[in-house]
């Protein structure tokens, strides 16, 4: 399959539930969230329209926040076009990094969740797979489970969704990050420590649930 357009052979990058992501050209990536037969043809089309302008808009609020994200070039019914990051994921590079390296990444983390909850934004997906270095930076990809809330338990789930993933994935360096991750968190966000009592909490209901 090729784009008419420039010939460029176009490659998926990935088939989800919710979409494929593919290259369409060198530089641009395209997420295009995919029919549900199961749904009503026409509320299936309202939900994916409506997901997908509300996905390009929190990418784009991030951005304009100091949060490093694809940009967006354009979001059109069901598909939102951005710029493609040249990168690895964190998860998959994190083990080789040096301590300070290690260091410098978590506290960026910590600062990009920082802006995104003072603007009651909720990720929704917090993992080291969402996550990308590229030539010493950290950008954050994929707000398609992302939203608006106020709420302390939403943005306390968000940071649980990092500990878990950073606790499965890279449970030798889990403490030292989660410290420099809560400390940097409380220096940015004012309603952290509101945030981090009601994460405890969530990982004692988590603690009760496992027994």
């Amino acid at each position: 399959m090729k784009n008419e357009k420039n010939s460029y052979q176009i490659k998926i990058l990935q088939r989800g539930a919710e979409a494929i992501i593919y290259l369409e050209s060198e530089n641009i990536v395209v997420k295009d969230r995919i029919k549900k037969s199961y749904r009503i043809r026409e509320i299936d089309e309202k939900l994916r329209r409506i997901r997908t302008k509300k996905e390009a808009k929190l990418l784009r609020v991030a951005r304009e926040l100091g949060v490093k994200t694809p940009k967006v070039i354009s979001a059109e019914e069901y598909k939102i076009k951005m710029e493609f990051i040249y990168g690895k994921k964190l998860k998959d590079v994190l083990q080789n990094l040096s301590k300070e390296k290690i260091e410098e990444i978590f506290k960026i983390i910590a600062n990009y969740i920082a802006l995104l909850h003072s603007k009651d934004i909720i990720h929704g997906d917090l993992t080291t797979s969402n996550f990308i270095l590229k030539d010493d930076e950290i950008y954050l990809i994929d707000f398609g489970l992302g939203f608006y809330s106020s709420r302390i338990e939403d943005k306390a789930t968000d940071l649980y969704l990092l500990y878990q993933s950073i606790k499965s994935a890279h449970f030798n360096i889990l403490n030292e990050a989660w410290n420099i991750i809560l400390k940097k968190y409380r220096e940015n966000y004012e309603k952290a420590e509101l945030v981090i009592k009601r994460l405890e909490e969530i990982k004692r209901r988590g603690r009760y649930r496992g027994r």
